[in-house]
Formats: structure tokens, sequence, C-alpha cells
């Protein structure tokens, strides 16, 4: 099932979509829910981001074996987390701003999953149960700063370093999905979710031994080999996975 949250009428609902056509949602997105009356074309709204996080987002990195190499770092013997705050949401269409503190702004396609209930201390056996469906992000960092700081707050935790959508897909198996980013067109990521190094189950297990999650919270799990390399002002940023769709933002100066 694809969902969808969107504007319309001057209104934000959440949808269901089938062949190009939104039908209502009927019940609780994070609870029971089914497909309602025929609201709208696809075409005829503007989406957003399928998520709507408490406070924070919680991220794996070096979580593939090509991005390992590529870095040239060890491999990471437990999950290596942080935190990017729900100011770095971006609508699917949406402008990443390159702030003017940095001059290398940098992208990663990433698959994220949207959480549904409260998960604390979950088993790996259990912890899919807790999400409600994926969707793609892109990982944006400021990588002259990550390397000035020697940590990543400000490196990935700018405002709308964050972009996240088009869908939230419910019913996709996470292990083994094609992902992949462009930059103007040209692919630079084309791996698959099979490489992680920690699957999607360990990292939400491995975060709810110390943190809870609760529902609309979003964990990311890693970019695969072949992100990190510097953008420019007026680049189009393109991540596609394998049965959710293509966010699509575009890099833009600051007002």
């Amino acid at each position: 099932m694809k969902i969808v949250r969107f504007q319309w009428q001057d209104k934000v609902n959440w949808g269901i979509v089938e062949n190009g056509t939104i039908f209502s949602l009927v019940g609780n997105l994070y609870g029971n829910f089914e497909k309602g009356g025929k609201l709208c074309q696809l075409c005829d709204v503007r989406l957003l981001a399928p998520a709507v996080p408490n406070n924070i987002m919680v991220a794996c990195g070096r979580n593939y074996t090509g991005t390992i190499t590529q870095l040239g770092v060890a491999i990471p013997q437990e999950p290596a987390l942080f935190f990017k705050p729900a100011t770095t949401v971006v609508d699917p269409g949406g402008d990443i701003i390159y702030p003017p503190i940095s001059h290398d702004l940098r992208y990663e396609a990433e698959l994220c999953c949207i959480m549904k209930r409260e998960a604390k201390n979950v088993s790996e056996e259990k912890a899919l149960d807790y999400v409600l469906g994926y969707t793609c992000g892109n990982d944006c960092t400021l990588m002259d700063l990550f390397k000035k700081d020697a940590h990543i707050t400000r490196a990935k935790g700018f405002d709308t370093s964050g972009p996240l959508g088009p869908f939230l897909v419910t019913d996709i198996d996470p292990h083994n999905l094609a992902i992949k980013s462009r930059v103007n067109g040209e692919t630079k990521q084309d791996s698959n979710t099979n490489l992680m190094i920690f699957s999607v189950e360990k990292i939400i297990s491995y975060i709810s031994a110390f943190l809870t999650l609760r529902p609309g919270d979003v964990v990311w799990t890693g970019t695969p080999e072949g992100g990190h390399c510097p953008t420019k002002v007026g680049d189009v940023i393109e991540v596609e996975i394998e049965g959710i769709g293509l966010l699509k933002n575009r890099v833009v100066a600051p007002k």
C-alpha cells in the first residue's frame, strides 16, 4: 500500500494512492485504517514528506560495505548512530538550502523507516512489527564542517538536510531493494539494501535499547557507495528506491 501526505484545497491530508488516484485514509494512521472514498488525482496535489517526526530522527552511518571501502574507515562493530532534527525534513520537490557556512554540500541516498507504534527494548525478531512503512531519504552533509568539527551536529543537522518521500510504502521487504541516486540525471549511486552491514531490524532494536521510538519517528539506515560527492547551487538530486518511488530536490542558495 502506498500512503501519501499531501496538501489539497488548502488542507493537509493523509491518503492512499492507487493508479494515480488518492483515496481518503479512514481511521488512525498509526493504528487501524482503511481506504475510504476517492478524493482527487495525485497530479493535482502538492506532496509533503510522509512523516512527522516528534523531535528528532535517528540515523545510522557507515552501514554499507562499499561505503566503508570508499571512505577508508573500519567496519563498525555496532551501528554508528547520530541524530537529525525534525527541522531537517524537506518535502518531495522542496528545496535544499545550501547554507553560507559551508562550501561542500553532499548527498546520500537512504532507505528510511517510519515507526507506527512506540518501540522500547524490542527484539530484532519483532522490530519490523513496529514499522509502518518505508520511504526514500537524502541525508545531506556539509563535508567541510564535518572535517572541521570532527563530529556531525552541524554537518548533518542543518535545516533542509533531510528530504523525505515521495510515498510511504507499507508492504515491501526492506532487505533486497535497489537504491540509486542521481545528480542532474547522472547516476551516482547504484546499489542494493542487501549490502547493509546492519539490517533494518538490527538498527531499530539497537536504538530501542536506549531510546524510545514513537509513532512518526524516522530511522535512517545508511547510504551505499557513490555518495559524498560535492554539489552546487542549481543541482537536482534524485533518490530512487525500488518499490517506493523517486524523491527529487533542487539545491538552492539561501534567500
